[in-house]
């Protein structure tokens, strides 16, 4: 288990603020709760939350790797 902590981190426990935050964002959103609390996670920390997730996109929480990418100016090598 030390070791699996070591390669992801310590796991990540919503706060009471985090938790009621997560439920106003899934109710006007139209999200899942489970979907929104990372939204709600990534706003807590203070990041940006990068997800394939669509819905969370459209709502603004969250943005596509290519945005991220293009947003932190990254250079992606051609593929092969």
């Amino acid at each position: 288990m030390d070791d699996l902590r070591e390669i992801v981190g310590t796991p990540l426990a919503l706060s009471a603020e985090s938790l009621r935050e997560a439920a106003v964002l899934a109710s006007s959103h139209g999200l899942s709760f489970y979907d929104a609390s990372w939204a709600a996670a990534a706003r807590g920390l203070g990041i940006v939350l990068v997800s394939t997730d669509g819905r969370l996109q459209e709502a603004g929480l969250a943005e596509s790797a290519a945005e991220t990418v293009a947003r932190l100016r990254l250079s992606v090598p051609p593929a092969r």
